[in-house]
């Protein structure tokens, strides 16, 4: 049985090691809750003077005749209805020499806003949270493997701390323990946050390795073999005409007149067989993604090949679809966005001060002029930062090979749009910033002139270091 002090040395050790790295992770993903108002913020493009009514049907039919128009060899993905009242529709097209460019159109006025690259503040910090631009699966299995680090670190700090569910209104910050306070009671009001960001993490990595040692199954409905339930190929006659993109809209907004259509997909021109187009969006189904409500239609014929409804989800697939909302804290709107950005920014905060408290004991013990740190750390700091390091090339490389200008026979950095440049070169410019603050914390107390060896803290030491840090 586990005492006082092992699960407050298990609490450190978790922290210590593992910290920079987390702390990387945390902060990235606190950025991609807002990233989409980030966008809003910093890109004209993005913001519309012409607002779109709550619950109003966009025109689909204009902004792709509008797209279509403006470029008229580009091949239509799909196109995402405006976000808030006041932003623009988008349209993600394939030119000749770029893919996945986003077109910026007005919900109302149906004009041409602008493009750049797919590459905007949203994607920039939801691929880098996701796998810190590793190749691979080598860093989605590093970012989730952080969740059972965070997971093991909260639990032990509950063993630790004597009736912590007395203590949330408990704050007596002396000169000393000032941090060590705000870190506890940080950490208790917290909690509930870092439970739902650990587990849902963990239930990435299931997904992460049934997809790639288990059955290979990734979600419920698709096309291909990855599904559970794959959706069947359109019978109708290649040679028959696209239905008009209103027309079919209207075919599944019948089918399904709860649904409010948050993204049109094409998959007009993927093989001459192959003309089928599908719709997803929310009803009034709690806490569940996008595309937990479609709808599949032979866009030729306008046949209905499949309707999903989140209602009928079987419970594993309902929580699948319910995991992201729940990590990202999009499920209502600014309001639960701005939340999860609090508390995404408290927890941080927590790895930061966690590591201060850790130096301060160690230049408080005084143990001999040596580097008093769990053994292991100076080790796991220098992978992190080469982890951290090696993202920059490989994200530079996956930028370019996904979503660059194909100019002679050699693809370029696709253009960013200023404001989006300005947010990741600070966002950046400030990590860079607090990875150094963070090893000198660590680093520069752990030397301390020689002193007589000190024994294993007892139980009244122990109960020090919960009013102290």
């Amino acid at each position: 049985m586990l005492k006082k002090k092992d699960w407050f040395r298990i609490h450190s050790f978790t922290g210590v090691i593992t910290g920079l790295l987390l702390f990387v992770i945390c902060w990235s993903g606190t950025f991609a809750v807002i990233s989409h108002e980030l966008d809003w913020l910093v890109t004209p493009e993005v913001r519309s003077e012409n607002p779109l009514p709550e619950w109003h049907e966009p025109d689909w039919q204009a902004i792709l005749s509008a797209v279509q128009r403006e470029f008229p060899a580009a091949t239509l993905a799909w196109i995402e209805r405006p976000l808030y009242a006041h932003s623009a529709a988008q349209a993600v097209v394939n030119l000749p020499r770029q893919e996945y460019v986003r077109v910026y159109v007005d919900p109302i006025t149906h004009e041409v806003l602008g493009k750049y690259s797919y590459v905007n503040v949203q994607r920039f910090f939801r691929s880098f949270h996701m796998n810190l631009f590793l190749p691979g699966r080598i860093g989605s299995y590093i970012v989730m493997a952080f969740s059972i680090t965070l997971l093991i670190s909260a639990v032990a700090a509950l063993y630790f701390y004597s009736r912590w569910w007395k203590r949330f209104f408990r704050f007596s910050p002396g000169r000393q323990a000032f941090w060590s306070e705000l870190h506890k009671s940080a950490g208790l009001w917290s909690l509930w946050f870092i439970l739902v960001i650990a587990i849902t993490g963990g239930w990435y990595l299931f997904e992460l390795m049934r997809g790639h040692i288990g059955d290979g199954k990734i979600t419920y409905t698709a096309s291909g073999a990855y599904a559970v339930h794959q959706i069947p190929e359109p019978s109708s006659d290649p040679a028959l005409p696209v239905l008009p993109l209103n027309e079919l809209v209207a075919r599944a907004q019948m089918l399904r007149p709860d649904l409010e259509i948050r993204m049109v997909n094409f998959n007009w021109g993927d093989s001459e067989q192959k003309a089928t187009f599908y719709v997803d969006g929310q009803s009034d189904h709690l806490l569940v993604r996008n595309r937990a409500n479609q709808v599949t239609l032979d866009s030729r014929t306008g046949e209905v090949l499949y309707n999903q409804n989140a209602a009928e989800y079987p419970l594993y697939w309902r929580w699948s679809d319910t995991a992201d909302p729940l990590h990202f804290g999009d499920f209502g709107g600014l309001v639960s966005k701005l939340v999860w950005f609090f508390f995404g920014l408290v927890l941080s905060g927590i790895i930061l001060t966690g590591t201060w408290l850790h130096a301060r004991r160690l230049q408080r013990e005084k143990n001999g002029r040596q580097r008093n740190y769990w053994p292991g750390t100076l080790p796991a700091v220098l992978a992190s930062l080469v982890v951290f390091s090696a993202s920059i090339p490989f994200g530079l490389q996956s930028i370019r090979d996904y979503y660059g200008l194909l100019v002679g026979d050699a693809k370029v950095l696709p253009e960013l749009a200023p404001g989006v440049a300005a947010v990741i070169g600070l966002w950046i410019v400030a990590t860079l910033g607090i990875i150094t603050l963070w090893c000198y914390w660590l680093f520069r107390f752990g030397e301390q002139p020689a002193q007589k060896p000190v024994s294993p803290p007892s139980a009244a030491a122990t109960r020090g270091m919960e009013t102290a840090g």
